[in-house]
Protein backbone atom coordinates (compact mmCIF):
# COMPACT_ATOMS: atom_id res chain seq x y z
CA UNK A 1 0.00 0.00 0.00
CA UNK A 2 1.46 3.32 -1.35
CA UNK A 3 0.93 6.13 1.02
CA UNK A 4 -0.40 9.42 -0.92
CA UNK A 5 0.31 12.28 -0.11
CA UNK A 6 -0.88 14.78 2.63
CA UNK A 7 -4.03 16.87 1.84
CA UNK A 8 -3.71 20.39 3.19
CA UNK A 9 -7.17 22.36 3.73
CA UNK A 10 -8.14 25.01 1.31
CA UNK A 11 -6.83 28.11 1.56
CA UNK A 12 -5.46 26.95 4.92
CA UNK A 13 -8.03 26.86 7.08
CA UNK A 14 -8.60 24.21 9.83
CA UNK A 15 -6.12 21.17 9.98
CA UNK A 16 -4.28 18.94 7.51
CA UNK A 17 -5.97 15.97 6.59
CA UNK A 18 -4.53 12.80 8.12
CA UNK A 19 -2.24 10.90 5.77
CA UNK A 20 -4.08 8.22 3.70
CA UNK A 21 -3.28 5.59 1.97
CA UNK A 22 -4.77 3.32 -0.94
CA UNK A 23 -4.69 -0.38 -3.08
CA UNK A 24 -7.05 -2.49 -4.49
CA UNK A 25 -7.53 -5.78 -3.26
CA UNK A 26 -8.72 -9.22 -5.32
CA UNK A 27 -11.20 -10.93 -3.23
CA UNK A 28 -8.69 -13.35 -1.42
CA UNK A 29 -6.96 -10.19 -0.20
CA UNK A 30 -9.64 -8.71 1.12
CA UNK A 31 -11.02 -11.98 3.19
CA UNK A 32 -7.26 -11.78 4.74
CA UNK A 33 -7.70 -7.97 5.26
CA UNK A 34 -10.75 -8.88 7.15
CA UNK A 35 -8.99 -12.10 9.53
CA UNK A 36 -6.30 -10.18 9.93
CA UNK A 37 -8.58 -7.63 11.34
CA UNK A 38 -10.40 -9.86 13.62
CA UNK A 39 -7.18 -11.82 14.93
CA UNK A 40 -5.02 -8.59 15.87
CA UNK A 41 -7.13 -5.59 16.24
CA UNK A 42 -9.74 -4.34 18.89
CA UNK A 43 -12.78 -3.41 16.19
CA UNK A 44 -14.75 -0.31 16.64
CA UNK A 45 -17.36 -0.52 14.67
CA UNK A 46 -18.46 -1.72 11.27
CA UNK A 47 -20.86 -0.53 8.87
CA UNK A 48 -22.07 -1.03 5.72
CA UNK A 49 -23.13 1.17 3.05
CA UNK A 50 -25.64 -0.02 0.69
CA UNK A 51 -25.64 2.66 -1.88
CA UNK A 52 -22.50 4.74 -2.94
CA UNK A 53 -24.58 7.72 -3.29
CA UNK A 54 -25.47 7.68 0.50
CA UNK A 55 -23.71 7.72 4.24
CA UNK A 56 -22.93 4.46 5.72
CA UNK A 57 -25.54 3.26 7.28
CA UNK A 58 -25.89 3.66 11.14
CA UNK A 59 -26.91 -0.28 12.08
CA UNK A 60 -23.66 -1.71 13.27
CA UNK A 61 -22.09 -5.24 11.23
CA UNK A 62 -20.04 -7.79 12.37
CA UNK A 63 -16.49 -8.32 10.77
CA UNK A 64 -17.82 -11.16 9.40
CA UNK A 65 -21.37 -10.03 7.97
CA UNK A 66 -19.93 -7.10 6.41
CA UNK A 67 -17.30 -9.25 4.68
CA UNK A 68 -19.57 -11.52 3.18
CA UNK A 69 -22.26 -9.04 1.82
CA UNK A 70 -19.29 -6.67 0.40
CA UNK A 71 -17.88 -9.72 -1.29
CA UNK A 72 -21.75 -10.39 -2.40
CA UNK A 73 -22.30 -7.77 -3.79
CA UNK A 74 -25.14 -6.14 -0.86
CA UNK A 75 -22.70 -4.03 0.02
CA UNK A 76 -21.15 -0.84 -2.14
CA UNK A 77 -19.05 -0.35 0.70
CA UNK A 78 -18.02 -0.87 4.45
CA UNK A 79 -16.45 1.25 6.81
CA UNK A 80 -14.25 0.42 9.31
CA UNK A 81 -12.47 2.01 12.23
CA UNK A 82 -10.32 -0.18 14.75
CA UNK A 83 -7.44 0.64 17.19
CA UNK A 84 -4.41 -1.94 16.49
CA UNK A 85 -0.54 -0.94 17.05
CA UNK A 86 -1.51 1.79 19.69
CA UNK A 87 -3.33 3.93 17.08
CA UNK A 88 -6.87 4.53 15.78
CA UNK A 89 -7.54 3.62 12.16
CA UNK A 90 -10.14 4.23 9.29
CA UNK A 91 -10.60 1.54 6.42
CA UNK A 92 -13.23 2.27 4.06
CA UNK A 93 -13.36 -0.56 1.43
CA UNK A 94 -15.50 -0.17 -2.04
CA UNK A 95 -16.44 -2.50 -4.66
CA UNK A 96 -14.42 -1.37 -7.95
CA UNK A 97 -13.97 -2.82 -11.09
CA UNK A 98 -10.76 -4.38 -10.26
CA UNK A 99 -11.82 -5.62 -7.41
CA UNK A 100 -12.02 -3.61 -3.76
CA UNK A 101 -10.30 -0.17 -3.58
CA UNK A 102 -9.38 0.18 0.10
CA UNK A 103 -8.69 3.62 1.34
CA UNK A 104 -6.85 3.79 5.36
CA UNK A 105 -6.23 6.42 7.11
CA UNK A 106 -4.52 6.69 10.68
CA UNK A 107 -6.81 9.48 12.78
CA UNK A 108 -5.14 12.00 15.06
CA UNK A 109 -5.13 11.12 18.54
CA UNK A 110 -7.88 12.36 20.81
Amino acid sequence: MNPTAELPRPHGEGPPVPPMWQATLDAATLGQLFADLAASAEVLSVQGKGDPRRYASADPLTLEAARDRLASGELAGVQLRYRFDGHEWADTLLRAPAGFRLVRCRLAAA
